[in-house]
């Protein structure tokens, strides 16, 4: 198993500010457990954990309860076609009815499961968020087709993203010493070939 990283008390103190905005319809309990399980699940698979509350947040505004117009269930809105196949993939017990999805851990882990897949599959952060959001078929479409690949989605995840990498905690301004406020490089642009 990977090593994971130490935990960083301000980092969860910030995520957990981040999270406490929002209603998750869950016991306010599970929203403590719930930041240091993301921070968890995302170091597994080399992703920052204000990554995926900004695709959480995007996705569902973090309320466990939601179901879109298409059916997608949950904190990272899964369509259970898809949660059915990831929850294989992970060896996640999976019964026919959706309740697995409404299990904010296995939501969160298979999404953060298919985020990585799709990482791997296209290579690039932009294009994995926007098969996230539309499909990995309808991308590899638009790719093979010269297609511009819709970038209103991406952009909007990772404008939550560079946000919540650079709030600090307000209330604790004091830096320690040896850390760094300087913000992460931003993900490169695939340059046009």
């Amino acid at each position: 198993s990977m090593k994971s990283e130490p935990v960083n008390p301000f980092r969860t103190e910030k995520m957990q500010r981040i999270l406490s905005e929002f209603h998750t319809g869950l016991h306010p309990a599970e929203d403590e457990k719930l930041v240091a399980f993301i921070t968890e699940e995302s170091q597994q698979y080399g992703f920052e954990p204000e990554l995926i509350l900004a695709l959480i947040s995007t996705e569902s505004s973090f309320y466990n309860w939601s179901v879109s117009k298409k059916g997608a269930v949950g904190m990272m809105q899964i369509i259970p076609e898809t949660g059915k196949a990831l929850a294989k993939a992970t060896q996640i017990a999976w019964h026919e009815q959706n309740q697995r999805l409404f299990d904010p851990y296995v939501n969160i882990r298979l999404g953060i499961h298919y985020l990585h897949a799709l990482y791997e599959r296209f290579g690039d952060l932009r294009t994995a968020l926007a098969a996230y959001n539309f499909g990995p078929t309808k991308i590899q479409k638009w790719i093979h087709g010269g297609k511009k690949i819709p970038t209103r989605y991406a952009n909007k995840v990772l404008e939550s993203y560079e946000s919540y990498l650079a709030s600090a905690i307000e209330e604790n301004t004091h830096v320690p010493e040896g850390t760094s406020t300087e913000t992460p490089p931003s993900i490169p642009e695939r340059s046009a070939t």
